[in-house]
């Protein structure tokens, strides 16, 4: 198990061991070819995943310029934080940029475990909140970039 939660870089390891245990026994492991669609904004939000190799692109759509890339998550990166967030909607879009595997944790199996072990939930809502505190931040920088005239 301590070899799983290593290949998952940073995110993981913020994480005590017991917790760590207990996330991956909610996983899946997940494939994407390059080029495909991991989920489209507005979608239900299933998973909350962890990049293993790969890269997926995290894009909004931005009225008259189409789809955006807002942040591109490699390995060790986590994507689609809406699953553990209600209403649990993407808030955003995911497509693998290059083949990529990925570790799903099952939003809906989160939240149960948050409910039983209010220890788990708060590490598993600072980290996750960490992961959303850098995406606005990013977000912003991008979307400053987007709309700039010039």
């Amino acid at each position: 198990m301590a070899e799983l939660a290593s290949w998952y870089g940073s995110f993981l390891a913020k994480f005590s061991p017991r917790v760590q245990e207990k996330l991956l026994s909610a996983a899946e492991t997940f494939q994407f070819k390059a080029g495909q669609d991991i989920f489209r904004e507005g979608d239900s939000s299933l998973y909350l995943y962890i990049v293993k190799a790969g890269r997926v692109a995290v894009e909004l759509h931005v009225p008259s310029k189409g789809r955006r890339t807002i942040f591109t998550a490699g390995p060790g990166d986590v994507f689609d934080w809406s699953a553990v967030v209600e209403p649990r909607l993407a808030t955003a879009s995911a497509r693998a940029v290059e083949d990529t595997e990925a570790l799903g944790l099952k939003g809906g199996a989160l939240m149960d475990f948050c409910r039983e072990d209010s220890g788990l939930g708060f590490e598993l809502y600072r980290a996750v909140t960490e992961v959303i505190a850098a995406r606005l931040t990013a977000t912003r920088l991008q979307l400053l970039d987007v709309f700039s005239v010039g």
